[in-house]
């Protein structure tokens, strides 16, 4: 009987299954955001958007958000917020990345990104029982300052890519997503990166 209920759940499972393209797995986003940060200074978090990751089977989320630093007339303004994913399912999140004025000192002005590689917990394959699930993105303005009559904090746009894949893919893999600006990834075959 044991046996026949698994068979039921395994069926179940790949009935709820998404047709998927390429073993990397593009997932939708949805955001409502401006350019330059909502929220006043504090330990209120606030959430960029929502990642749908109904469906994902891979156990590794790969991520990339663009960011800038507004500038002033003369530098980069004081501004400072930090940034996390979080797991709808469990509540788990990944380290936490600071942004700050000091980010700004080798691109001035220009748009830079912010890299996870997440070995994330939410149950993937047959042990996904979930209807739906989702990955947020949450942060706290740290900074915000006063320029040509604006409050301005760090900018951030929609994720440039949000993929799953396959765990041990890259070397920069981590339980803790791994937050870095920037950061590349490195296959772990040695190989260049490639996306399908």
């Amino acid at each position: 009987m044991a046996e026949l209920q698994e068979l039921k759940r395994r069926v179940a499972a790949l009935e709820r299954k998404p047709k998927l393209g390429s073993v990397n797995e593009r997932l939708p986003y949805g955001s409502f955001q401006s350019p330059s940060l909502e929220g006043t200074p504090g330990p209120t978090a606030h959430t960029l958007g929502v990642i749908n990751s109904t469906g994902l089977n891979m156990p590794t989320l790969i991520m990339l958000i663009p960011f800038h630093i507004p500038q002033g007339t003369t530098a980069a303004l004081d501004v400072s917020v930090t940034v996390w994913l979080r797991d709808m399912i469990s509540g788990a999140k990944t380290r936490e990345i600071t942004l700050t004025a000091a980010d700004d000192a080798s691109t001035p002005g220009n748009t830079r990104t912010i890299t996870w590689a997440w070995q994330h917990p939410q149950p993937v394959s047959f042990d996904d029982t979930n209807e739906w699930k989702g990955f947020a993105v949450e942060y706290r303005v740290n900074k915000r300052a006063d320029f040509g009559g604006q409050s301005l904090t760090v900018g951030m746009g929609n994720p440039l890519l949000i993929t799953g894949v396959p765990a041990d893919t890259y070397e920069e893999e981590a339980r803790d997503g791994n937050p870095r600006i920037g950061g590349g990834l490195t296959p772990t075959d040695g190989g260049p990166v490639t996306w399908v």
